[in-house]
């Protein structure tokens, strides 16, 4: 039987949002930093395709409540995907297999050997962009992890990622590593997630895994703001007004296309003046479930999307496109859990925490022994060791200026003879992207943009 105190906690934090202007200057090798490192091919392949087959199955578990009609939804699959690279390091036998199996990586070398050259693509600050990705890793000192590993993850995924604190029951103790930890999410999202966990968090945990993902993009066109109409309706996906909206609108020469297998429109609005971080805005065609065109998207790859929008541009290069976007903020908790009553339903309760968490099961996705006493290998850990909860707290503000936030086919080119619209005022999904690695940082939908 598992000590009680064996337990590991997974954070993710995540902010995506418009800020203050980002000019680069604090980086002194900005253009070294847009410049692709060379990374087996195989483990974007595996980030990628774990990030479309994740925002899927968090489709599925919302849809599945059919008394809710109007969830939005703001994940960073890529976050999970470091946290499991990390829980690899430590697991084996089946567990380390059903990870990898998630993860989309047939080996671990292949993890251990990139992850470090992997997150310094992912961190840029150049003009008008800025991403930030931090893993931390808080023992108990009470109850500390093996030296081993400890070493491994020092050697292959960063310097100085764990920090020995005091989880035990005293409340003084409890509450001072509470503080802390809650204090470094803070820091590392620049005070737009202050309260990432609550003390009974720590009350049974031996290891907190912590991946901050932080972004904030200008856009490369701004909307403008006199241009805003601030009562527009917003549709359902049965054409019933959902809520009025404020609508931004702009006119910029904007790669666009109609993709038939999607049955959906997809605009790309670039970020920053490098314009490799793009928000595409995906809008599933009138009559088309959103749902539908999620699960579609899983089957896509990320390389054809964006090959068919630059021949798209370059067909129609002098060619505008009005767009319409409605403001929209979210955020969110998610729990992912293996099992929790009806595999992969949603459920919604307090216990354990402070605020009502949205659970979404791994199961489906293969991920099932990693949670389970009894079953779960993470010896190379520490001993009698099992994942309690891997938790994600996001947020993502999308406005005017930009976002911040704390994934035989083809394309159909519409005629430009009049300037096509892309009008969002149904329900529609997005993601965040790097396209220099065809990596998806961020994904969402929006079924109701003024619905916290």
């Amino acid at each position: 039987m598992f000590a009680r105190s064996a337990v590991i906690f997974a954070l993710i934090a995540i902010v995506a949002g418009q800020g203050p202007s980002v000019d680069g200057s604090t980086i002194n090798n900005a253009d070294q930093q847009q410049t692709p490192i060379r990374i087996n091919e195989s483990f974007y392949k595996g980030s990628q395709n774990f990030a479309l087959n994740f925002f899927k199955q968090v489709s599925l578990t919302v849809d599945s409540d059919r008394n809710v009609t109007t969830t939005n939804i703001f994940v960073s699959p890529l976050s999970v995907w470091n946290l499991l690279a990390l829980l690899s390091e430590g697991a084996e036998g089946e567990t380390l297999k059903e990870i990898l199996q998630v993860m989309n990586v047939e080996d671990q070398n292949v993890i251990k050997h990139h992850f470090k050259s992997f997150q310094e693509t992912i961190n840029v600050n150049a003009k008008g962009v800025e991403i930030s990705s931090a893993q931390f890793m808080f023992t108990d000192k009470n109850h500390p992890v093996k030296h081993d590993f400890e070493h491994i993850v020092d050697t292959y995924y960063g310097e100085k990622l764990f920090e020995a604190l005091d989880f035990s029951s005293s409340n003084a103790s409890l509450r001072e590593s509470y503080n802390h930890i809650n204090k470094v999410v803070s820091d590392a999202t620049k005070g737009q997630i202050k309260r990432a966990i609550h003390p009974t968090n720590l009350e049974q945990a031996r290891l907190l895994l912590l991946s901050v993902l932080f972004f904030q993009g200008e856009w490369t066109f701004p909307f403008n703001r006199s241009l805003t109409n601030d009562s527009v309706p917003f549709y359902d996906e049965n054409e019933r007004v959902v809520t009025t909206v404020p609508m931004m609108f702009q006119k910029a020469i904007l790669p666009f296309a109609a993709f038939r297998e999607l049955e959906a429109q997809i605009v790309e609005l670039p970020y920053g003046g490098d314009r490799f971080l793009s928000m595409l805005v995906i809008l599933p065609r009138r009559g088309v479930p959103l749902h539908e065109v999620v699960q579609r998207l899983a089957n896509f790859n990320m390389e054809m999307i964006f090959r068919e929008l630059k021949q798209a541009a370059e067909e129609y290069e002098d060619d505008e496109v009005e767009v319409f976007l409605p403001r929209f903020q979210i955020s969110s908790d998610y729990v992912l859990k293996s099992v929790l009553f009806n595999v992969g339903f949603l459920t919604k309760f307090t216990t354990q925490f402070p605020y009502n968490i949205t659970y979404i099961s791994f199961s489906q996705m293969g991920m099932k022994k990693a949670f389970h006493t009894g079953l779960a290998e993470f010896n190379k850990i520490a001993s009698d060791i099992v994942v309690n909860d891997i938790f994600q707290k996001n947020k993502i503000v999308v406005n005017e200026e930009g976002t911040t936030a704390s994934s035989v086919s083809g394309a159909v080119f519409v005629n430009k003879a009049t300037p096509p619209r892309f009008i969002a005022n149904r329900p529609f999904a997005f993601l965040i992207v790097d396209k220099r690695n065809d990596l998806i940082l961020f994904m969402g939908q929006v079924k109701d943009p003024m619905r916290l």
